[in-house]
């Protein structure tokens, strides 16, 4: 498996496509990890160079288990870019990848065409948000010691939607794999700053999509999200059954025309 290692030892863990054509960096949603854009690795390359990138705690990616926030896996992100030789990019992000990503278009502008955010936003957690999922992404999943396939059962219906089966697949990865070393991205997922005031200074064409049965992240957030951007905006809804928080992976035949076509027209 390719790997780039940090200047702080981290292993970063990624996929790549390869191709000569653009390069979109793909960044995946906390629990999840690069395999959630296999869907996109067959419908948008090789037109587009897909790259995917494993955020710390999660995928291949390993760490020194230190804390780290998300201005760190922005650099992660960075950092494989460098080593493939990649100047610029578009970036697609999944719920934390948005958040990642929004922060790699504030460290380094001139490198990125465009940003997608699915499921995404820019703020922190009120304390109402931060109590509750700290309960049950720290105290019952990460740090705890109950049965993780009745933790994460509930969780996979509202965070990866689809079918059974997209659960499934899930759900066997999060139970093979070691619940502790999501320890640190927990706490950076809980502890993040907004950075609503910093994203009148993304100039660049964004798109922000969700899923109509995202629990969460609905209609009128995400256009609220949208109109916090400084360049234009593009806010769609993927209008299908159980399309959730993450429609690319379950719903690929409605997002991934759309993903192209705002690719396909992003300036040069």
């Amino acid at each position: 498996m390719p790997f780039v290692t940090t200047d702080d030892g981290a292993k970063v863990h990624y996929r790549d496509t390869g191709g000569d054509g653009p390069a979109v960096l793909m960044l995946h949603g906390f629990f999840m990890d690069s395999v959630m854009w296999e869907p996109q690795e067959k419908s948008l390359a090789p037109a587009y160079r897909l790259v995917s990138v494993d955020a710390r705690g999660h995928g291949g990616t390993t760490d020194d288990g230190e804390p780290f926030d998300h201005w760190t896996l922005a650099r992660d992100a960075f950092a494989v870019a460098d080593q493939l030789g990649i100047e610029r990019f578009a970036i697609i992000g999944q719920f934390q990848g948005g958040w990642i990503g929004m922060r790699m278009a504030l460290q380094q502008r001139s490198r990125v065409r465009g940003l997608a955010a699915i499921g995404s936003r820019s703020d922190a957690y009120d304390p109402s948000e931060y109590a509750a999922y700290k309960r049950i992404i720290l105290g019952q999943w990460i740090l705890g010691d109950g049965d993780l396939e009745a933790i994460a059962k509930p969780i996979a219906a509202m965070m990866v939607g689809g079918t059974r089966e997209h659960h499934r697949f899930w759900l066997d990865r999060w139970l093979a794999d070691d619940r502790r070393r999501l320890e640190q991205a927990g706490w950076a997922l809980m502890n993040r700053e907004s950075i609503d005031d910093m994203l009148a200074d993304i100039t660049v064409p964004v798109l922000v999509m969700h899923g109509v049965g995202d629990p969460v992240y609905h209609r009128d957030h995400q256009e609220a999200l949208a109109a916090r951007f400084g360049g234009p905006t593009r806010v769609e809804t993927i209008n299908a059954v159980n399309a959730n928080h993450s429609p690319t992976f379950t719903h690929p035949e409605l997002t991934d025309p759309i993903l192209r076509d705002w690719l396909d027209g992003l300036p040069a």
